[in-house]
């Protein structure tokens, strides 16, 4: 378990937690069951969000990330308890969102300190999007696992807005 906490999560392995999380065992490289337990259909396609794949065109990084992190969040607060649905999971859900926004707000705006103002912003709501998910895991609305690719996904997000940030600022600082 240490050794797994310095490596870096990819997308590619939280597209597969979320694939997991979808039961689509296909999809991550597992032999789809010939009938569920619930008298599934074997014929029947399976599930995916078309909007959620990877763009094709050339987008940040860290927009990417920001992405997935909000489309895990939604998929695994699914099966949160209902007694927590308008409470910490909403909020949950509602940070991440937000975060998206954020960057794309600071991504239109060509005055510099308008822009850094949104990149603050995006910041702040991945540190508040840190503080719901452990809220979430203690309250049990979500699972450690969860929890953790929540934070890792945090961690390169805010990764790549620092390196942004910094980008910005360097480009304001040379005419």
């Amino acid at each position: 378990m240490e050794q797994d906490n310095d490596r870096q999560i990819t997308l590619e392995e939280v597209e597969k937690e979320i694939l997991k999380e979808l039961r689509m065992p296909e999809a991550v490289g597992l032999e789809p069951p010939h009938l569920s337990a619930e008298g599934g259909n074997p014929s029947r396609k399976p599930f995916r969000i078309k909007e959620f794949d990877s763009p094709r065109d050339k987008e940040m990084a860290v927009f990417t990330h920001a992405k997935k992190l909000s489309e895990y969040i939604f998929v695994i607060t699914e099966k949160s308890p209902k007694k927590l649905r308008w409470s910490i999971v909403s909020r949950l859900q509602n940070a991440s969102v937000e975060i998206v926004e954020n960057l794309y707000r600071a991504n239109f705006e060509r005055e510099e300190e308008t822009r850094i103002g949104f990149q603050k912003s995006a910041a702040v709501g991945l540190k508040i999007l840190d503080f719901y998910a452990e809220t979430a895991r203690k309250k049990q609305a979500i699972t450690i696992r969860q929890t953790e690719i929540i934070a890792r996904q945090i961690s390169e997000t805010t990764r790549l807005l620092n390196g942004w940030v910094k980008s910005t600022r360097r480009n304001k600082a040379t005419p």
